[in-house]
């Protein structure tokens, strides 16, 4: 409704007076400013040059902060991902569960996110799940132990508690690993029992 109702207040100032017009200029923008100039030319470096190893010898280098830091980021990135193809096991997590279908997986991810319905709490409780990083009492358990103090672990979550029910018929995370589909499997049971791996049913240490 904006642009009508501007209209309509130019058009209404036009008739008043024969003398009323309206003049439109063509303003270049940032045209001549050194840090805008760079950041373009950079744009068309990376354009030109997607890869590195393109590059001719003699080209000179971006000269942005920008291009310069988000290169450094990139490349950290390709090594760290590099690192983590050669040696899973080191970078998945000592108690990751270590299938295929749970590579790779975060908490804004767009795999996770999208099978489990766009649902934030049910992707939170799933990676809690996967990466064993879940409100049990597991990790305080192993570094400040006390005599009769309640704790729990996921595996008693997923596979023993009488609180949960669960259609899957696995005892061990062994089993449910070999299932035919882990990830629907683990689904599931959190759909089933929505305080599973919550804070709602985080132990009480009173």
């Amino acid at each position: 409704m904006a642009p009508v109702d501007a209209c309509r207040i130019l058009r209404d100032w036009f008739e008043r007076h024969p003398d009323n017009h309206l003049h439109l200029h063509y303003c270049p923008s940032h045209v001549g400013i050194t840090e805008n100039e760079a950041v373009d030319s950079d744009v068309k470096y990376k354009a030109r040059y997607p890869d590195a190893s393109d590059v001719p010898r003699g080209t000179p280098f971006p000269i942005s902060y920008a291009y310069v830091k988000s290169s450094i980021k990139d490349d950290a990135v390709l090594k760290w991902r590099q690192m983590a193809d050669d040696n899973p096991c080191k970078y998945w997590g000592r108690y990751h569960f270590r299938h295929p279908a749970f590579r790779r997986l975060q908490h804004t991810g767009s795999f996770p996110l999208k099978r489990l319905g766009g649902r934030p709490t049910l992707v939170a409780r799933f990676i809690r799940c996967i990466t064993n990083h879940a409100p049990t009492g597991h990790y305080r358990d192993r570094f400040r132990q006390r005599f009769q103090e309640p704790t729990m672990c996921r595996e008693h979550v997923l596979f023993r508690c009488d609180h949960y029910t669960r259609k899957y018929r696995h005892s061990s995370v062994e089993e449910l690993l070999e299932s035919m589909d882990p990830f629907y499997d683990i689904q599931r049971f959190l759909e089933e029992n929505l305080s599973a791996l919550s804070f709602e049913d985080i132990p009480d240490y009173a």
